[in-house]
């Protein structure tokens, strides 16, 4: 069976995921956008990797800044991570008016998620229509009194374990 962009999408749509919201400052210019293709790649150094689609404005301002900000949301930020993925959306105007602290680093990362990590770019991989930013992650959090928030099937919901 041949597989189409249509029928791809519908094939990733029963792979449950967690919900990030990216973050960058590319030279003042605060913004982000909401990511699933997130996982971690490396213990020993720490490293994640982000997919972002080549087609967007955040991809380039993410290889100009070389360093990104996960934030991992909470079963409360649903709104918030539609609003991120929502491409009418000023984001940068969106991430002033989101409660965020910035690192020493200047790398913004949301409040209220169940973890969030500061990245540096250690390498970029082009692949599809996509690019691989691999980040090695500097600093970090963790909430382990709220619950993560996950997409599956086009929609947001939460975890529960077996």
């Amino acid at each position: 069976m041949a597989v189409d962009g249509d029928t791809f999408r519908a094939l990733m749509r029963q792979f449950p995921a967690g919900v990030t919201i990216v973050t960058f400052d590319d030279d003042g210019t605060l913004g982000g956008l909401t990511v699933s293709s997130f996982c971690s790649l490396s213990l020993e150094p720490p490293l994640v990797l982000v997919c972002i689609d080549r087609g967007v404005v955040s991809h380039d301002a993410i290889a100009r800044a070389g360093k990104f900000g996960v934030s991992v949301c909470s079963t409360e930020q649903g709104g918030l991570a539609w609003d991120f993925a929502n491409p009418e959306q000023d984001k940068q105007a969106l991430l002033a008016a989101t409660p965020h602290s910035l690192t020493d680093g200047g790398v913004s990362l949301l409040d209220g998620c169940v973890a969030t990590m500061a990245c540096r770019v250690v390498a970029a991989h082009e692949a599809g229509d996509h690019t691989i930013y691999v980040g090695q992650v500097e600093a970090g959090t963790v909430d382990e009194s709220r619950e993560p928030l996950a997409y599956c099937r086009a929609g947001l919901g939460s975890f529960s374990p077996a």
